[in-house]
């Protein structure tokens, strides 16, 4: 898909960000997620095997967003690309990695947290700015970087749950990472608690 197809996709929704210690689990865990109403999840490339994820995923579950995330090095995002990600997501600036996603026309987000950073990402391939970690950071931080900034999207990730997903969004989130709420404390043993968190966080974005 496009750059704009993709980023069309991604606007107002949530993205579930899975880390996870085997590709099994964290190919359970999207299964999971994408089964109960998320459609666009995010597989880091902090588990082992991420490409081989990237890919099951890809093939069993074609009519959803499939990407990759915790990209922090070229050959990653080649990788990632070739396993079929349909979007690149960097915890902070990398520039080689940006170029790369701008070159491939594949949709990229960059990590940032200073307004030097979000610019820097924002030039160096930055579809939507990733505000990382976004626990850091109070909703309204969206409205004055974008007094400078009008023209760029921000995507706050980490610190996102049921209690301020809302907040974010109607404060001008252009989309929300969420991983650490979801995936906390869930194993093979307890995918339905999973479940339930996700359709617990898409009821409280609703309206």
């Amino acid at each position: 898909m496009k750059i704009i197809e993709i980023k069309n996709k991604i606007k107002g929704k949530i993205i579930a960000v899975i880390r996870a210690n085997t590709p099994e689990m964290a190919e359970e865990m999207a299964e999971t997620v994408l089964k109960n109403g998320i459609e666009i999840v995010e597989i880091t490339f902090t588990v082992n095997g991420a490409v081989e994820v990237i890919k099951n995923l890809r093939k069993n579950f074609p009519d959803f967003v499939i990407g990759a995330g915790t990209v922090t090095r070229l050959d990653e995002a080649r990788s990632a690309l070739k396993a079929g990600a349909q979007f690149i997501v960097s915890p902070c600036v990398i520039e080689e990695v940006g170029e790369f996603c701008k070159t491939e026309n594949i949709f990229c987000s960059l990590g940032a947290q200073t307004p030097t950073e979000v610019y820097k990402a924002y030039l160096h391939g930055g579809d939507i700015v990733k505000l990382f970690p976004g626990e850091l950071f109070n909703p309204s931080i969206i409205k004055i970087l974008h007094g400078p900034f009008p023209y760029i999207d921000f995507m706050p990730t980490g610190g996102i749950n049921k209690e301020n997903a809302k907040t974010w969004l109607d404060s001008g989130a252009f989309a929300l990472g969420v991983g650490g709420y979801l995936t906390g404390g869930i194993g093979m043993g307890n995918l339905d608690l999973l479940g339930v968190r996700v359709r617990e966080l898409l009821e409280s974005v609703k309206g």
